[in-house]
């Protein structure tokens, strides 16, 4: 959570792109770590603080990162 939230601060996302916030249960505790996009409305799993730079890449490009989507399989 916190480095996340870093993150998109530090690209001055914060202001008015992205919030970054904790949650209650997202139904998703067997994926680990999970991050909820929306309004897109999807999720990632497995979320370490390796992925952080990337996942803010990707709502920079306004592009999922695919290998940590969670799919329906």
């Amino acid at each position: 959570y916190r480095a996340l939230k870093g993150e998109v601060a530090a690209r001055g996302l914060a202001k008015l792109e992205a919030r970054v916030c904790t949650s209650s249960c997202l139904d998703q505790c067997a994926t680990g770590v999970t991050v909820l996009v929306e309004p897109d409305h999807f999720f990632y799993g497995r979320v370490t603080v390796a992925d952080v730079p990337e996942i803010v890449d990707g709502l920079v490009k306004d592009q999922p990162v695919k290998c940590l989507l969670l799919t329906a399989d």
